[in-house]
């Protein structure tokens, strides 16, 4: 099958230059501050890589991103798709550990509390404290729930998904029953911090499944190639 195939190329990738991950994406605008390479496959979409980011390997980077590139971009052409399949490799195990998969969230939440104003990051799932990229203190252990609560009971204009704008604070919900909460200083800039919150929910919801992968989650479902007539 074709997404047999692109799995084989990205982990061998993976395992050459010891990424973190490699998948197919729609977009190359996926800004979460984790160190990454996005490269166009043609077509609408591109390969992104999340690189390490401290590495003791010598390897040729460029040659290796500009083979997997190729191949993808042919196994495309044999199958006679307009689409990859938005496949995703990491780095290990193929079942990663709920540790390893904590990690890779603090990661994310990390880079989201680094931007200006921001001070703390967190993401809640059905009520409950998952990660963030920092142990909140007294003052913040009180305000995460319920900026989160807030977000899930309410809805954003022409949205199925909420969110809370305060003067030092943004939270969103997203995914079933996920909420991502910042932590700011005001004044901030509410689109540049909205911005940057859905991507890093774009990635939890890749993460948030695979620490209860059963029974299977919808949105762990990932797109298939259209049907050859």
């Amino acid at each position: 099958m074709i997404e047999d195939e692109v799995r084989t190329a990205l982990k061998e990738l993976v395992e050459e230059i010891g990424a973190v991950s490699a998948r197919i994406v729609e977009t190359d605008d996926l800004r979460t501050g984790v160190p990454a390479r996005t490269l166009a496959l043609g077509g609408g979409e591109f390969l992104r890589v999340e690189l390490p980011t401290r590495t003791s390997r010598e390897h040729d980077v460029e040659a290796a991103f500009e083979r997997v590139t190729r191949q993808l971009r042919a196994i495309r052409r044999r199958w006679e798709v307009a689409r990859l399949p938005e496949v995703i490799v990491t780095h290990g195990a193929a079942e990663p550990t709920g540790d390893r998969i904590k990690e890779r969230m603090v990661g994310f939440l990390s880079a989201l509390a680094s931007i200006d104003r921001a001070s703390n990051a967190f993401c809640t799932h059905k009520g409950q404290l998952v990660a963030a990229a920092k142990a909140p203190d007294e003052l913040e252990g009180s305000r995460w729930p319920f900026l989160a609560r807030r977000a899930l009971a309410t809805h954003a204009p022409g949205s199925s998904h909420g969110e809370v704008i305060d003067p030092d604070a943004y939270a969103m919900s997203f995914w079933y029953d996920a909420a991502l909460v910042v932590l700011l200083a005001e004044p901030y800039a509410v689109d540049f911090v909205r911005h940057r919150c859905k991507h890093v929910a774009r990635e939890l919801s890749i993460l948030l499944p695979l620490l209860d992968p059963d029974p299977e989650a919808p949105a762990a479902i990932r797109r298939r190639p259209p049907t050859q007539q």
